[in-house]
């Protein structure tokens, strides 16, 4: 069955989400469903719950932050330095020379890039969705497709049909089916365009780590739907993210004691359960 937390801002949203985990059998549990109404409101009360998690990832793992984790998804801040459509070659060529051997990559790199298995041109999915989005809006408002999930990131090379909703498949299954771990846990991403010409985003993730990645992601994906509205004349939206696995990895924060500690300093504001 499947567990729902709905509320304004991501913060209270995952927190509520996290402390439900903590008392799940394994902490882990199946198909939760975070709702957020307007993801991109940020407010001071948030502020020493990110700084507390992000301090927690630093000293767990180099390297590791609630930032990095929000920018694999979305260079939020290439993107306000040079704007589209400059910052997809900049970060392209950033990763690039970053990358480790055997390594996936980022899920934005999947976004910006990908190539026609038939042509062997490389194509921009993330920007075609913009672009579909900003020609919907003055055009015929059909909503959405009734998808199934077999799309190919291939699919949106073809001729598109502009007043369907949009897909933004990250699974590969050429280069990632074969793989038992390494592999992407972020699997679809689904835009939708409303009739008050707002636009919505729903992520589906096929495993969620609750402390080391899920409040990182809230926050990419926020940042992505933000630019998505901002580039095709809209106003973001609704944010869904589906965890059709969640679990409070508690070995990210020092173990059980340590997390029951750090969960019991966030604020009480609960979102609706």
């Amino acid at each position: 069955m499947a567990e729902i937390f709905r509320g304004q801002r991501i913060v209270p949203v995952w927190v509520t989400a996290a402390r439900s985990l903590n008392k799940a059998k394994g902490r882990t549990e199946r198909n939760y469903v975070l709702e957020i109404t307007s993801p991109i409101l940020l407010l001071p009360a948030d502020l020493p719950v990110i700084s507390a998690v992000d301090a927690m990832l630093r000293k767990a793992k180099d390297g590791l932050s609630v930032e990095t984790v929000a920018s694999t998804l979305f260079p939020h801040g290439m993107y306000r330095r040079y704007g589209r459509p400059d910052f997809y070659e900049r970060y392209l060529s950033a990763i690039k020379k970053g990358k480790d051997t055997g390594t996936w990559g980022t899920y934005a790199t999947r976004m910006i890039e990908r190539t026609n298995p038939k042509t062997k041109v490389t194509f921009n999915p993330l920007d075609i969705i913009v672009r579909k989005l900003h020609t919907a809006k003055n055009g015929r408002h059909i909503h959405a497709a009734y998808e199934l999930g077999v799309m190919a990131p291939a699919d949106l090379v073809d001729e598109p049909v502009i007043d369907f909703g949009c897909e933004l498949p990250l699974y590969d299954p050429v280069t990632d089916g074969g793989r038992p771990t390494n592999i992407p846990c972020l699997s679809h991403l689904s835009f939708k365009l409303n009739d008050d010409d707002t636009v919505e985003l729903t992520a589906v993730y096929r495993s969620h780590h609750y402390a080391q990645r899920t409040l990182g992601n809230l926050i990419g994906l926020s940042q992505l739907l933000a630019f998505v509205a901002n580039e095709a004349g809209l106003e973001p939206g609704t944010l869904t993210c589906v965890s059709t696995q969640a679990h409070l990895d508690v070995g990210t924060w020092g173990g059980v004691k340590a997390t029951d500690a750090l969960l019991a300093t966030f604020p009480e504001e609960d979102a609706a359960h």
